[in-house]
């Protein structure tokens, strides 16, 4: 029964044979198919190209026929536009010269010779200039429009010509003496009739003037425009001259009454064509001047009479302007010379592209036939040794050589099974890391919730153990005071452990805010040292040395960032090494690096071992677990700090030496400003709390009157009149019937709450003043006071300072 499927499986065409029958068939067919539909393309292109050669060549020639007449035709327009310009230039310097003459001829003689005299020698130099072949001159104005000199027009001296007028009527010398009222110099134009006259007999004439201050005069000196067209036709005709043709083929220019101006045959320039003795080409130029006139421009087709026959075709174009026709041609014959070279050449490309292309084909099925054994003796090999794999695979853990895989497929279906493999592999390792894992954290938090345990029972204990003590009534004075600091003191215990625990929360859940302003650093490490005073001597650590030492001198301190969590990160710091610091010194300093001031705090302590620097800021982690034990602590106060840091855009890390001591370093940037720019909140705390609030009414609202009782106790001595509600409705009454100047609003109460208490004041009494009092602690919780339209904030447990200092800045 298994012979037969085996003997199946051996008369089957395999996959590799397959592909190489099928892709050389195709690939045959596809060269020789080709093939064949090319050559024949290729002579039909040949038959086509050859048809409409003559014509595309003579559309060719013809096109650079006129590309080279129209470049005359764009100079002698350039020389036009630049005609007006080139005179105005030369009248310009030959008034400017005169006048360079008479006031040099001014300043030599004046208080030396009358002014009489002085106009006399003047205009005895000034009349000989000559400009434009002798036709210009100068003549000189005074402002009123009276004629002083005219060389040519004598009858204009001495005499007002303010009324004198061009053919169109516009007044000339008038606008003249207008145009000196606001410049020293200009230009003017005007049109006026000359000797030798055009069709219009109307010239446009340009003048220049210039005033003379001395004697409030202005020269001046006119030309006719087309004064230059004779100097102008000579340059076009000499550029024309210059424009490259072939040996045969030429320009030439002639004016419309048929003289030749340009011309390849020298003896023709200076002639009419109506004196040349060929007839033939006497018709031949005859009718090239009247197909410019005709249509301004266009082709003309004749024969050359002395070149037997040849046959020539020629663009001509009219300029009207100047009357000239501006032609250039090329001769027939050599057309046909080109074409047929062209054709011969196009013969011979066809053939070579035909052998080309067979020898190819050729080529490439003896190419194809290689690679395409080869490749399916590959894909055998392949295939080969995937089915090797699956036949071990079925019982051990074996992977696939990719190396012996030459095709990209198979090389990916090997990746694949040894990826698979890798992945059972890997998931059994995660597995048991996820295992130690778990261990590890239920460990941790074991270890977590005993140090919180003791955290928070050690004060609690202290509180609750003094307070029953102080009910008894034969205490001494002394020792009652020292029961009251101890519950003082445990109670900033407890709140300092509310407040980690409340700050690790909101940095878990990225809410944490910075909030940055500008402030005196010496100012902070001073305050830091005086708190650290007290605090070392309530801990009974009066033997070790506290020094801080400040890096930057007044002027430089200020700098901007968040105050309260720079002092929060350095005096984390400075609690673990009065904590961690049995004998020696701590020394807490900053200085400037750069760009970043880099604070230390160094002390003389237990130290830290390599292997547990790496983990003291994690969560929940101290150095040693025996530490918490010994020193106490919940393992978050590294943990915050250098979160703190890193949004301050800071760094922190630590150098230590177990039974030596540690250093702990935090980097922020030093970002400076002016004196002026100190903390307001500091500004406030330096100027202290005005404490006299007489005459001030106050409204206290808490659904817990034990609150009320301590707001009052605090604000007892400070005058202000109180009134206290234990609800939202009736704070609203209380509001309603009496003016209070500030609310102390406690947010969480029932029936109704805070935000819905403040509308319902604000609605009738938008001026009131109301202050949101909260036990919450919400990462963002005050963003949201705020908004909801609260005027301030103070957080529970209240602090008698903080409620004065905001009742003050209220009120």
């Amino acid at each position: 029964m298994n012979s037969t499927p085996n003997k199946t499986i051996k008369n089957k065409t395999s996959i590799s044979r397959a592909y190489f029958m099928l892709f050389l068939i195709l690939t045959i067919t596809f060269l020789v198919g080709f093939g064949g539909i090319w050559i024949y393309t290729k002579f039909n292109e040949f038959n086509t190209e050859s048809n409409n050669l003559k014509k595309d060549y003579i559309e060719e020639q013809k096109d650079i026929l006129v590309s080279k007449a129209n470049e005359c035709v764009d100079f002698i327009n350039y020389q036009n536009t630049r005609s007006e310009s080139k005179l105005k230039s030369r009248l310009q310097n030959f008034v400017d010269q005169a006048h360079s003459v008479a006031i040099y001829i001014y300043n030599q003689n004046k208080g030396k010779l009358s002014d009489t005299e002085i106009k006399k020698r003047i205009k005895e130099a000034i009349s000989p200039l000559r400009f434009t072949n002798d036709r210009g001159y100068i003549f000189i104005n005074n402002l009123s429009g009276k004629g002083i000199l005219y060389p040519f027009s004598k009858e204009n001296e001495n005499k007002s010509l303010i009324n004198f007028k061009d053919i169109n009527g516009n007044y000339i010398v008038k606008n003249e003496v207008e145009l000196m009222k606001y410049k020293d110099s200009g230009f003017t134009k005007y049109v006026n009739s000359k000797e030798v006259k055009n069709k219009f007999n109307a010239y446009t004439k340009i003048s220049y003037i210039k005033k003379f201050t001395p004697y409030n005069w202005y020269f001046g000196s006119f030309a006719y425009l087309d004064d230059l067209q004779p100097e102008i036709q000579k340059e076009a005709l000499i550029r024309i001259s210059q424009i490259n043709m072939t040996q045969d083929n030429y320009f030439f220019v002639y004016k419309k009454d048929g003289t030749c101006l340009l011309h390849a045959d020298s003896a023709s320039i200076g002639k009419n064509f109506k004196d040349y003795s060929n007839k033939i080409r006497r018709e031949n130029v005859k009718r090239l001047i009247n197909a410019a006139q005709l249509d301004e421009s266009g082709f003309v087709n004749y024969k050359i009479p002395d070149a037997e026959n040849a046959e020539k075709i020629s663009y001509v174009k009219f300029i009207k302007e100047w009357d000239w026709i501006i032609g250039a041609g090329l001769y027939t014959g050599e057309l046909d010379k080109n074409i047929e070279i062209a054709r011969a050449e196009l013969r011979n490309n066809v053939r070579k592209y035909i052998l080309q292309i067979v020898l190819l084909i050729v080529i490439a099925i003896v190419i194809i036939y290689i690679t395409s054994k080869t490749i399916s003796v590959k894909m055998k090999q392949n295939f080969t040794s995937i089915n090797n794999f699956f036949r071990k695979a079925s019982t051990q853990l074996y992977q696939v050589n990719i190396d012996e895989l030459h095709f990209s497929e198979f090389q990916d279906m090997g990746t694949t099974i040894n990826r698979m493999i890798d992945i059972r592999t890997q998931k059994e390792k995660e597995l048991q890391i996820a295992r130690e894992k778990a261990e590890e954290s239920d460990r941790l938090k074991s270890s977590f919730l005993a140090n919180m345990s003791h955290e928070i029972r050690t004060p609690m204990n202290a509180i609750i153990g003094f307070s029953e003590l102080l009910q008894e009534d034969d205490l001494p004075f002394e020792t009652r005071q020292q029961f009251f600091t101890h519950i003082r003191n445990s109670g900033n215990s407890l709140l300092n452990l509310i407040n980690d625990i409340i700050d690790f929360s909101k940095i878990e859940s990225g809410k944490l805010k910075i909030s940055k302003t500008y402030y005196n650093l010496n100012q902070l490490f001073d305050e830091l040292y005086h708190t650290f005073e007290k605090i070392k001597t309530s801990k009974g650590r009066d033997h070790i040395e506290l020094k801080f030492t400040k890096g930057l001198e007044e002027s430089e301190s200020i700098i901007y960032t968040d105050p309260l969590r720079l002092k929060q990160i350095i005096t984390n710091l400075v609690e673990n090494a009065l904590k961690f610091t049995e004998k020696g010194s701590i020394h807490v300093s900053y200085q400037l690096n750069e760009s970043k001031l880099i604070f230390a705090v160094e002390d003389t302590g237990i130290g830290i071992s390599p292997e547990k620097q790496k983990i003291i800021f994690s969560r929940f982690r101290q150095a040693d677990d025996s530490h918490a034990r010994r020193y106490g602590g919940t393992g978050l106060g590294l943990s915050i700090s250098k979160k703190l840091a890193e949004l301050l855009n800071g760094d922190m890390w630590v150098e230590s030496t177990e039974n030596v001591g540690s250093s702990f370093f935090v980097s922020i940037p030093y970002l400076i400003d002016d004196k002026s720019n100190i903390s307001p909140i500091k500004k406030i705390y330096k100027n202290g709390v005005n404490k006299d609030l007489t005459g001030k009414k106050i409204l206290i609202v808490d659904d817990y009157n034990v609150n009320i009782t301590l707001i009052k106790q605090m604000l007892q001595s400070t005058g202000v009149s109180m009134s206290s509600a234990d609800n939202g409705r009736t704070a609203i009454k209380e509001c309603g019937s009496e003016h209070f100047d500030l609310v102390l609003l406690d947010l969480q109460m029932p029936e109704l709450n805070g935000y819905d208490t403040l509308k319902l004041i604000k609605k009738e009494n938008p001026e009131i003043k109301i202050v949101a009092q909260t036990a919450y602690a919400l990462a963002n919780e005050k963003e949201l006071i705020m908004d909801s339209g609260f005027d301030g904030y103070i957080a529970k447990p209240i602090i008698k300072k903080k409620l004065l200092s905001l009742i003050n800045e209220m009120i």
